[in-house]
């Protein structure tokens, strides 16, 4: 209770409603940096922002572009769907 920023229990919080993309993106990359430290761990990433927060997959799945190759991270498939158009796109 109270405490919107790392492990919670078996959860990993991710705050998103306290600004932009700019503001929640050094918290991803925390949570990037703990499940590759922690591999002892499954992650089973949720539409995180994208409900009341009110970003798009598009906007919130780039974030998590470096969690692709991590075998403890399940993105969501509407995030993988928007890591892979933009990569098209990028070509």
């Amino acid at each position: 209770m109270n405490q919107g920023v790392g492990m919670q229990g078996q959860s990993y919080a991710i705050p998103t409603m306290h600004g932009g993309i700019a503001e929640i993106k050094p918290y991803v990359d925390e949570f990037i940096l703990f499940a590759k430290t922690h591999t002892e761990y499954i992650f089973l990433v949720t539409r995180i922002g994208c409900g009341i927060a009110g970003f798009s997959d598009k906007e919130i799945a780039p974030l998590f572009k470096d969690c692709r190759n991590l075998e403890n991270v399940y993105l969501p498939k509407s995030f993988i769907e928007a890591l892979i158009t933009d990569i098209i796109w990028q070509e």
